[in-house]
């Protein structure tokens, strides 16, 4: 990418920052214009189309975008989240196993809780933020566990325990 391209490719993140989604749009779709092999672009463009409500032409820029770098995190997480966001939550927890098989993080390991818990996986869910808790103990993590041992009780799911610390179960 050239520096010309670098330029407008930020200005239009910067439009997306702003919430100027149909100005960020016009940027990435003159980029695209002039060269449509710019996975970032295809990337944020596909932000911006989320943004304005425009789901499928969102996915579409995600999977573009991932089929000139299938290892675009940020492409595999937007696209995990809209998916997420449309109750499509076998695909969307698809696309996290893949984010956290390419080295994905505490908050993905979260994500991907989130979606298990809506599955009624619970005790993936639960390992899941054990996991993520390991990595980032915030109180927001201990407050989701005691959520899905909540719904487990309810259930009558029985409860595996684990201290913090034990790695994987």
């Amino acid at each position: 990418m050239n520096s010309k391209d670098k330029v407008l490719l930020n200005r239009g993140i910067d439009k997306v920052r702003q919430k100027k989604l149909e100005e960020a749009l016009e940027i990435f779709d003159r980029l695209l214009a002039t060269n449509q092999e710019i996975p970032d672009v295809w990337n944020n463009r596909g932000v911006a189309l989320f943004g304005l409500g425009r789901i499928e032409q969102s996915l579409e820029s995600y999977d573009r975008c991932l089929a000139l770098d299938a290892e675009n995190l940020d492409a595999l997480r937007n696209k995990a989240f809209l998916l997420r966001s449309q109750k499509r939550l076998e695909e969307a927890l698809s696309v996290y196993d893949i984010v956290l098989q390419k080295g994905g993080d505490a908050y993905d390991m979260e994500s991907a809780a989130v979606v298990l818990t809506a599955l009624g996986r619970l005790v993936e869910a639960l390992s899941c933020l054990y996991l993520a808790r390991d990595e980032m103990p915030l109180q927001r993590l201990e407050e989701e566990i005691r959520l899905v041992k909540s719904l487990m009780e309810q259930k009558g799911v029985p409860i595996p325990e684990r201290e913090p610390g034990q790695g994987k179960e």
